[in-house]
């Protein structure tokens, strides 16, 4: 049995999250190839757009891809590899963690005494971070706008109509109504040890059967 730790598999594709979804996907939805691990594509182009549409949608893509290829390489090879490297891999580190950092937890996953309330579901599959009663203010309205508001998924998918300008103001009410109905928000405390925790989770679900 292989010893490879899926987990890794995690990883290197968060490095390359932004390629994945700006060009990667759409030509293979283009092409119609199946989805990896699916017999069909489980994206198809849909209806209401044209694979022209589609085809012209990744067209800034590619020039982003292939801009620094062709013009800053040849003449400046570091610049040009930078400019290479940092719109993919920069951007789609800020993406995995940013997005994947609030479901993917081993406390978010759902259990047999879940209770049946949608709102009390949605706050227990999301984790927040930097909105702890101890988190100085300054702190957590600087995370909260660095964040879009993602630093309190679950108060989003409570309330999700409520602008995230809103969120540091309105959290602590929101924990106390959450405390009194008997809902457990999952919190960590900064973004540092959520994506630890994330990790954590990652590699310990992918460890191979048998393995230390």
């Amino acid at each position: 049995e292989s010893s490879f730790n899926e987990g890794w598999t995690f990883v290197w594709k968060g490095f390359l999250t932004t390629l994945g979804t700006s060009i990667l996907q759409p030509l293979r939805t283009l092409r119609e190839k199946p989805t990896p691990n699916y017999d069909v594509n489980v994206t198809p182009v849909p209806a209401a757009v044209s694979k022209r549409t589609l085809w012209l949608s990744v067209l800034p893509s590619l020039l982003v891809l292939l801009y620094p290829l062709f013009v800053w390489l040849p003449q400046a090879p570091l610049l040009g590899l930078w400019l290479l490297v940092w719109p993919w891999v920069g951007m789609s580190l800020i993406f995995t963690t940013m997005t994947q950092v609030s479901h993917v937890q081993q406390s978010c996953q759902p259990t047999q005494a879940q209770s049946g309330c949608w709102t009390a579901r949605q706050i227990h599959a999301s984790l927040d971070y930097s909105l702890g009663a101890a988190t100085p203010m300054p702190e957590q309205q600087l995370v909260t706008a660095l964040a879009a508001g993602l630093n309190a998924q679950s108060l989003h998918h409570a309330m999700p109509t409520l602008s995230c300008a809103h969120f540091p103001r309105v959290y602590a009410e929101y924990r106390q109504i959450c405390e009194r109905h008997g809902v457990t928000i999952r919190h960590s405390e900064n973004v540092g040890t959520a994506v630890r925790e994330m990790l954590e989770y990652v590699f310990e679900n992918n460890r191979p059967v048998g393995g230390a």
